[in-house]
């Protein structure tokens, strides 16, 4: 808002609130990875980050025992609680927790954990804004979720993003090749401008690292739906002016001739007894004048 208000040329660019669901098709391995990659990378402070993972009940167990065996640390019941009133203060993130550490984040809302702790991981139920492990964090946080089914986990995903990322990224984890029909439902549904698959969203949405679809920038476009001007990652070419000049040039005109054209004055009963014996044809077109 200040950008658009502020009387000059400006493109402004939107908050993301990134799921990332793990479909019963995935390779858990490289979902877990990939996430713990993403979200420890600058402690989580790119915009296009996972903020929320959504796993299938199906695998949620082994999904939870491979983030524990790399290092991440799920915060017990009342832990949960402290560090809830710690990310978020009044609806809005608190900036003290924003490009920290995960122990720093813990230490703040008053819970001790291991120093080297990669990220910290709330389970959750609730997608609603009243959650505060919902809303974006922008720090080595992540809220947790376990679908019921795929549809369930789109829904949760569509909501996450209505909570505060219209426009800008979301992100699958999913046997691409089997599950074709489950990854074009969720690029439908996903009302982001990146639709990551198989790839860690910070670096796949500032594109290049990843994938040759998105171009690399730290300013992420999110169109329309967050209401920005621009649903592509900004770069040079939204920066300068493209003049055209067009001299005059006309459309070209054509027709088809027919394969005969019977003209003078005199010709209709030969042109009609022709078109009728020879081509076989009933009916006939006439151009003529007055007389």
């Amino acid at each position: 808002k200040a950008a658009y208000s502020s009387g000059k040329p400006a493109l402004g660019v939107g908050a993301g609130n990134t799921p990332a669901i793990i479909d019963e098709s995935a390779d858990i391995l490289k979902a877990v990875n990939s996430i713990i990659h993403s979200k420890t990378f600058d402690n989580g402070m790119i915009c296009a980050s996972e903020q929320s993972t959504i796993v299938d009940k199906k695998i949620y167990k082994e999904v939870r025992k491979e983030f524990e065996y790399r290092g991440c640390y799920f915060l017990k019941k009342d832990e949960l609680d402290k560090v809830r009133k710690t990310i978020i203060i009044n609806g809005a993130l608190n900036a003290k927790i924003v490009g920290q550490k995960p122990v720093t984040i813990a230490a703040l809302a008053g819970v001790k954990i291991p120093e080297d702790t990669k990220v910290l991981i709330g389970e959750v139920e609730s997608v609603d804004l009243s959650e505060e492990f919902a809303h974006e964090k922008l720090s080595p946080v992540l809220a947790m979720y376990k679908s019921e089914n795929f549809e369930d986990a789109l829904a949760k995903a569509e909501k996450l993003i209505a909570d505060g990322g219209y426009g800008h990224t979301s992100s699958i984890y999913i046997n691409e090749l089997t599950e074709k029909e489950k990854l074009a439902e969720f690029e439908a549904r996903m009302k982001t401008c990146r639709v990551l698959v198989n790839t860690p969203s910070s670096f796949g949405g500032i594109g290049d690292l990843y994938n040759f679809d998105l171009a690399p920038s730290l300013t992420l476009g999110c169109g329309s739906w967050g209401g920005n001007s621009v649903s592509e990652n900004v770069g040079v070419k939204h920066l300068i002016n493209i003049k055209t000049v067009a001299e005059r040039r006309e459309n070209m005109l054509w027709f088809r001739a027919p394969e005969k054209v019977y003209i003078k004055k005199g010709c209709l009963p030969v042109a009609l007894d022709e078109v009728g014996t020879v081509m076989g044809k009933k009916r006939a077109f006439i151009v003529t004048d007055s007389f």
